[in-house]
């Protein structure tokens, strides 16, 4: 990294910090700064920061304290891309707070792939970050291509231009792939993708920040910090919605941090993770606070106007900036305010394994959450007489050797109040002999197949006939459980990533003979975070 091919590089990155300083001070001459956005009078946060690195498993600026980078990402650039633009960019900065800014630039889903052109919005908003003095995330935003490597060569040719032609600024950062998923994961396919264009951007710009994505829609986080890339200057992407994910992914990158990798949540939402649902404000808070405590920087998802939850923008909003709160969206207006709290502090938080006693009170609704079997409150627990939550389950399939599990649910409300069923959270727990990304289907149920969605988790210590579940739960709107009643049949589906063989004789869940419905504590229920039902593994 010191050696002679690199010092003009480092030099122009220097002049090109001065060049910026000078002309944001001519541009905002007279200007009356927002006092929540502006450490300094004039300053922004490229002036602040500056050239950024990792130290320690930390970002830290140019002088070597951590910093902690908050913003916000576009949504896909082929549908939003006339809200990525300076003057919303500037608004963003100076109403907001923000100092990173994510452009995301989808390989499939009508996007780079098939529409080359659009890596002009993603230079129109490197040049605008530059102008402002903002940080700018260039995201190579693969979905629905889950394996990197599918345009791998598209990708080593795009970041190949992007670092010959942005390299030399001190406030671009390249993420090189959004959401690894389905069947791949660090070891095999990440990591050898991640490593190989790595280079290709070394040897342009041999200093910027490069993240890397992780595998299961990048929640894989620990098999990153058990095998990290040996560029210095690499972070590594959690991605987290509050209504999904929890307590379980949280542990994971306390565990990345503690191995000494740095981490960087580049897309987070306050909804579920379809994007809707929610939003879910008080485990949101509890994520914020959490990555606030280690450091972590941030960009939400997203800058949209879509008819979302996750979309920071209500319908219609001005395509410029300027939004008063009227056009802001609930998860809009909680992020701008996280943003704000906080947003001119450079200090990179608390010690990786700093207190996290909040999670347990506030994370109620994560998708692994504090369990109630962590406090040893073991089997059925219906609430006392006001309220009483029972799981019946029967098996769908009495062949244990097949390449499908079948469970199949009914919740009752035995209690005396009503309850909502996006409140509930089922877990069931079966050991995983494919080691591979799982699949989720729902065959039937009453409230509607679409309502219904899970995640898997792998328990982080395997217990005797469980390292994994599945966490069932369901969409706003799906109604509420009168005392009395049930939610009616729920048929789900799993499925090994390579459609492989299951041997459910060794699931704890499992119930070869159950094929009625009946009640069955093999299986949990959470209301809210807590343990409601069954008895855990």
């Amino acid at each position: 990294m010191m050696n002679g091919q690199w010092v003009l590089p480092r030099i122009a990155k220097r002049v090109a910090v001065m060049l910026t300083a000078v002309l944001l001070l001519t541009l905002t001459n007279g200007f009356n700064w927002n006092a929540q956005t502006a450490e300094a009078a004039g300053t922004t946060p490229v002036e602040r920061y500056g050239q950024l690195s990792v130290k320690n498993g930390k970002l830290v600026d140019k002088t070597g304290k951590p910093v902690q980078l908050k913003g916000i990402s576009s949504h896909g650039v082929q549908w939003f891309g006339d809200l990525v633009n300076e003057d919303s960019m500037k608004w963003l900065r100076d109403d907001w707070g923000i100092s990173v800014f994510r452009v995301a630039l989808y390989t499939e889903e009508d996007g780079y792939i098939a529409n080359p052109s659009l890596k002009n919005k993603v230079k129109e908003a490197i040049e605008a970050a530059q102008k402002l003095g903002l940080y700018v995330i260039i995201d190579w935003h693969i979905l629905s291509d889950g394996d990197p490597n599918i345009h791998k060569n598209e990708a080593k040719a795009f970041f190949n231009e992007f670092a010959t032609q942005y390299g030399n600024l001190p406030n671009v950062i390249y993420e090189l792939a959004n959401e690894p998923n389905g069947n791949v994961n660090w070891n095999n396919q990440i990591r050898p993708y991640a490593l190989e264009v790595s280079q290709v951007i070394r040897a342009k710009d041999p200093d910027n920040i490069i993240i890397a994505g992780t595998g299961m829609w990048s929640q894989d986080v620990h098999d990153a910090a058990d095998n990290p890339l040996p560029d210095k200057n690499t972070l590594y992407t959690v991605h987290f919605y509050a209504g999904t994910h929890g307590q379980y992914l949280r542990d994971r990158v306390d565990y990345a941090l503690n191995k000494g990798v740095g981490i960087f949540a580049t897309e987070w939402g306050t909804s579920d993770a379809s994007g809707n649902g929610g939003p879910f404000l008080n485990e949101s808070k509890v994520w914020t606070d959490f990555l606030a405590s280690r450091g972590i920087s941030w960009a939400n998802w997203s800058l949209a106007d879509k008819n979302e939850t996750s979309a920071a923008l209500l319908p219609g909003a001005n395509r410029k900036g300027g939004w008063p709160d009227s056009q802001l969206s609930a998860s809009g207006k909680f992020v701008k305010q996280a943003i704000l709290e906080g947003s001119n502090n450079n200090n990179g938080g608390g010690n990786n394994g700093g207190d996290s006693g909040e999670d347990g009170n506030n994370g109620g609704n994560n998708s692994g959450g504090n369990n109630g079997g962590d406090n040893g409150n073991g089997g059925s627990t219906p609430g006392g007489d006001d309220q009483g939550i029972v799981l019946q389950y029967r098996t769908g399939d009495t062949n244990t050797k097949d390449n499908a599990i079948r469970p199949e649910f009914n919740i009752k409300n035995t209690g005396k109040t009503a309850v909502k069923l996006s409140d509930l959270k089922i877990r069931y727990y079966y050991t995983d002999e494919s080691k591979q990304g799982q699949q989720f289907f729902v065959d039937w149920a009453k409230v509607g197949n679409e309502k219904v969605k899970a995640t898997f988790v792998t328990l982080p210590e395997p217990k005797a006939k469980a390292d994994k579940y599945v966490e069932i739960s369901f969409n706003d709107g799906t109604g509420t459980i009168q005392p009395g009643g049930e939610s009616g049949e729920i048929q789900p589906r799993i499925h090994a990533g390579n459609w492989s063989n299951f041997d459910e004789t060794n699931d704890y869940s499992y119930g070869a003979s159950q094929t009625a419905f009946a009640n069955w504590d093999r299986a949990t229920v959470y209301q809210q975070g807590k343990l409601v039902w069954g008895i855990e593994p």
